[in-house]
C-alpha cells in the first residue's frame, strides 16, 4: 500500500464518518486519474445514470473541462466510487463501496499487491482466464466483463463514416498503406521507441505513419516525433479508431497490442527483455500473435511481410483474444453496468 494511504487514512475516515452521520457524502462518484479514465469508463456510463467526476488534481481537471466534461477535484468523500485502477488508497474509509476496472487491457504488467485489489469491493477483469489468474495470485473481488473501452468498434459505435471522416482530417494519403506505431513507457525497460522513433521519416515517404505513446513518455521522444515531417503524432486518450485505421501496428510491450490484437491488426513487435515487468505468458502471446523483429534493421522488411499476408498470425490473433477477452460482443460495458447496479441499484436510469 502506498505511503499516502497510512498518513491520510485517519484524518480521512474522520471525515467521511461526520459528513456520512450528516447525510454530506457526495453520493457515488467516477474518479478519474487521467483523461483516459473517463474514455474508459464512457460505453459503462451510458447504461447507468450520470455520474459526477473527480479528478485526481486540477491538471487533470481542466484537461476534463477542455474535453467539455465538469470535475470536482480531491480530496472527495463519497459514500461510493469507480475507478478505472485500483486507487482505494485515495478513498480510505471502510464505509466506501469501491468499484475498480481495468485501464489497459488484460495484465501486460503483474497484478499488483493483493491488497490494493482486495480493499475494492469489485475489480472488473478482461477474462474469465484473468479472474482465474487473478484469484490465484490472491485477489478474491476480480469479476469478467471483458474490456468496455473496446466497445464502440463492434457495436457499430465507430463505422464507416466516422473512419472516412478520420482519415480526411488526418490528411492520409488514399493510395498509401497506414502503419500505427505504439510503445509503452520508455522507463519501464520494455519499450522499443529508442529504435523506431529515427526510423520514421523514410518510412513516412512510403507510409502513412501515426503514432502513440504512453502519457508518461520523455519529452525528447514525443518532440521529435512531433517534428518528423509526414507523422502524425496521435494525442488523444481515445486511439482505438486509429488502431481500426492502421494496416500494420508496431509495437514493444504495450496493453495497447491487446486492442491491436482484438481488432485482428497484423503486428510488428520488439522483442523486449525480461524484467521485473515481464509477465512471461503475455511475452508469449506476443511472440505467437506477431511477427517479433529483435533490431531496427528489420523493421522495413517486417512491416512489408505483414502488409503482402495479414492473415499469416490470424488464428494465433484469434487463440489470444479467447484469453483476453472470452467474447469481442460490444456489451462489456453493460455486462460492467450490470455488475455496478448489483452494488449501486441507484445508479439504474429513472431511478431517483
Amino acid at each position: 500500500m502506498v505511503l499516502s494511504y497510512y498518513i491520510i487514512r485517519y484524518p480521512y475516515g474522520l471525515v467521511w464518518r461526520i459528513k456520512h452521520l450528516l447525510g454530506r457524502t457526495e453520493g457515488v462518484v467516477l474518479y478519474c486519474a487521467n483523461t483516459l479514465d473517463y474514455q474508459i469508463f464512457a460505453p459503462v456510463q451510458k447504461h447507468l445514470k450520470p455520474l459526477p467526476v473527480v479528478a485526481r488534481n486540477k491538471k487533470v481537471q481542466q484537461q476534463l473541462a477542455a474535453m467539455g466534461v465538469k470535475a470536482s477535484r480531491l480530496p472527495c468523500f463519497p459514500e461510493g466510487v469507480i475507478m478505472c485502477r485500483q486507487a482505494a488508497y485515495r478513498f480510505p474509509a471502510p464505509g466506501i463501496r469501491k468499484i475498480g476496472m481495468r485501464h489497459g487491457a488484460y495484465h501486460f504488467k503483474p497484478f499488483a499487491n493483493p491488497d490494493s485489489y482486495n480493499q475494492l469491493d469489485l475489480f472488473f477483469m478482461t477474462s474469465t482466464t484473468e479472474v482465474e489468474q487473478a484469484r490465484a495470485a490472491g485477489i478474491r473481488c476480480a469479476v469478467a466483463v471483458g474490456y468496455p473501452k473496446l466497445d464502440p468498434a463492434f457495436d457499430g459505435t465507430i463505422g464507416r463514416e466516422r473512419l472516412q471522416h478520420l482519415r480526411r482530417e488526418l490528411c492520409l494519403d488514399p493510395e498509401r498503406k497506414s502503419i500505427l506505431f505504439t510503445a509503452t513507457w520508455d522507463r519501464s525497460g520494455l519499450s522499443a521507441i529508442a529504435q523506431w522513433v529515427g526510423r520514421l521519416a523514410p518510412l513516412a515517404e512510403r507510409y502513412n505513419i501515426l503514432v502513440t505513446a504512453h502519457p508518461w513518455t520523455a519529452e525528447k521522444y514525443i518532440d521529435r516525433i512531433r517534428s518528423t515531417a509526414g507523422v502524425r503524432f496521435i494525442d488523444t486518450p481515445d486511439i482505438v479508431p486509429f488502431i481500426m485505421l492502421a494496416d500494420v501496428c508496431v509495437g514493444d510491450a504495450s496493453s495497447i497490442l491487446a486492442e491491436c490484437c482484438a481488432l485482428d491488426k497484423p503486428m510488428v513487435t520488439f522483442a523486449t527483455p525480461p524484467g521485473k515487468r515481464t509477465v512471461p505468458h503475455v511475452h508469449e502471446m506476443i511472440r505467437d500473435f506477431s511477427l517479433q523483429i529483435e533490431e531496427a534493421s528489420q523493421l522495413d522488411a517486417a512491416i512489408r511481410r505483414c502488409l503482402d499476408a495479414p492473415e499469416e498470425k490470424r488464428k494465433q490473433r484469434a487463440a489470444a483474444n479467447r484469453i483476453m477477452f472470452d467474447t469481442l460482443d460490444g456489451q462489456a460495458g453493460r455486462r460492467a453496468a450490470s455488475e455496478i447496479l448489483k452494488l449501486f441499484p441507484q445508479l439504474r436510469r429513472g431511478e431517483s
